[in-house]
């Protein structure tokens, strides 16, 4: 999937153990990332891409997958678009935080509950955090990660909170990899911060591809169970309504 996980883990248990349940959970990420993988040719979904395979002998993941970013599209009304059924169909901003998920859902269902994983940037934490500083999470200071100034410019707490989940889209680290539908380019770094990390994601890249349209369809089709915050490329900075409530105290 072309990023790296991180996982931080709070308990008071067998270390081996715990190193020995993330790995199962990488397990899980690798698994994804052998049938969703564009960068490697034997990938499930480059198969499908050159027909070597038939959909209706795709696997039931595959076929979920395609399902459910075609459910997104609608949701999003349209920012969010994968492509499906194009030469072109990409789900890796659906794949990257399902398949975190799957992994978090893993070491859950193992006893583990205190625990955070970043994806790329984009964090889940655990229910049971106890931790003040795990339950904060800093977002991009809009430099790319080579520079030596790279770092945080806010940060938010999410201890206490029902928001479990913050997920950043833009160009500071990855340059433009968002299909963009907004020919201004009016976003250049979005993060969207809710229960969910799969939805959060899916919205912050919706803004990114469609500007100012998929900001209002976002306050329009979440009524404040997210909130963002997005930087724009002349500098100004929009939060939604409710979003100072996550920012820390520093």
């Amino acid at each position: 999937m072309g990023t790296g996980f991180l996982f931080q883990i709070e308990e008071e248990t067998d270390s081996h153990g715990l190193s020995e349940l993330c790995k199962s959970a990488l397990e899980v990420l690798q698994d994804a990332d052998e049938k969703f993988s564009l960068y490697k040719q034997n990938s499930e979904i480059m198969q499908l891409l050159r027909s070597e395979i038939s959909w209706d002998a795709a696997s039931d993941q595959q076929r979920f997958v395609l399902e459910e970013v075609q459910r997104w599209n609608h949701l999003t009304s349209g920012f969010f678009d994968a492509k499906p059924h194009t030469p072109n169909y990409d789900p890796s901003g659906y794949v990257k935080t399902w398949a975190t998920l799957n992994a978090a859902h893993y070491l859950l269902a193992n006893g583990v509950r205190k625990f955070t994983i970043n994806a790329g940037g984009d964090v889940y934490l655990s229910d049971e955090l106890d931790s003040p500083l795990l339950n904060r999470v800093g977002l991009s200071n809009l430099r790319s990660i080579s520079d030596k100034n790279s770092g945080s410019n806010l940060v938010v707490d999410l201890a206490g909170k029902s928001f479990r989940a913050v997920a950043t889209s833009g160009v500071s680290e990855r340059g433009e990899h968002i299909w963009r539908k907004d020919e201004q380019a009016a976003f250049i770094q979005v993060s969207v911060i809710g229960p969910d990390l799969l939805e959060a994601d899916i919205w912050a890249t919706s803004i990114i591809s469609g500007g100012f349209p998929a900001w209002d369809a976002f306050l329009k089709a979440t009524a404040g169970k997210l909130v963002a915050i997005a930087f724009t490329n002349d500098g100004s900075l929009f939060g939604s309504p409710g979003f100072s409530s996550v920012l820390a105290n520093v």
